[in-house]
C-alpha cells in the first residue's frame, strides 16, 4: 500500500494491548498530550473494551508506541468522531497514536498505520482521523500527508483548531495481512 512501505527496516513487534501495558501507554499519552487529548484510566480502560484495534508496539521490552481506533458504531461522544460519522460511514476513526521519543523516526507510526490497515482492510473502507492545526501539529500534518491522507474539513473548537483527514482503504489491504503481518501475540 502506498505510503505505508518502510524499505530496509526490520520488522516492529506490533500486538493487542494488555492489562500490564495500561500504566505505560497512559503514561505516554499523558506525555504527548496536546498531539494527543489527556486521558484518565478509566477512560483508557474505556478504550480497551471499545476499540476495534488497540495496538501496541514493543521495542526493547518498553511500550514504543500505541494506537488507538474505533468503529464508526462505538458510543463515543467526542465532537471530532460525531463530525466524522455525521460525514462518513464505513470507516475506522484513528483516536490517537503517540509514539515515545526516544522511538521515533524509526518507521513504528508507519507500522502501527499499516497494521491498521491490514486489520481494518476487509471491514471499513476508510481510515479518518483528525490533527491539530492549533496548536499546529506540523510532523502529524506531514505524517498524514505522506501516507496519502486527504484533508476533508476543519473544525474550530476555541483552543484548539483540528483539520479532519481520510484515507481509502483498497480492498485487498485485509488480505495482505497474511502475507506481511509484523503481527504478534493475540
Amino acid at each position: 500500500m502506498a505510503g505505508f512501505h518502510e524499505a530496509r527496516r526490520p520488522a516492529i513487534p506490533i500486538r493487542n494491548v494488555e492489562q500490564a501495558d495500561l500504566a505505560a501507554v497512559l503514561a505516554l499519552n499523558e506525555h504527548s498530550v496536546p498531539a494527543v487529548n489527556s486521558l484518565t484510566a478509566e477512560k483508557l480502560e474505556w478504550f480497551v473494551g471499545e476499540a476495534a484495534s488497540f495496538r501496541v508496539a514493543v521495542l526493547s521490552s518498553s511500550i514504543a508506541g500505541f494506537l488507538i481506533c474505533l468503529p464508526p458504531e462505538a458510543p463515543y461522544g467526542s465532537p471530532n468522531f460525531r463530525w466524522l460519522i455525521q460525514r462518513y460511514e464505513d470507516f475506522l476513526y484513528i483516536d490517537r497514536i503517540a509514539i515515545a521519543p526516544a522511538f521515533r523516526r524509526r518507521g513504528i507510526a508507519s507500522a502501527l498505520y499499516k497494521d491498521a490497515v491490514a486489520e481494518a482492510g476487509s471491514r471499513y473502507r476508510m481510515l479518518a482521523c483528525e490533527v491539530n492545526l492549533r496548536p499546529r501539529n506540523r510532523e502529524s500534518l506531514d505524517f498524514h500527508d505522506r501516507l496519502g491522507f486527504k484533508p476533508v474539513g476543519t473544525h474550530d473548537h476555541g483552543s484548539v483548531i483540528v483539520q479532519y483527514m481520510v484515507r481509502s482503504i483498497p480492498p485487498q489491504a485485509g488480505e495482505a495481512r497474511a502475507r506481511t503481518s509484523t503481527r504478534t501475540g493475540p
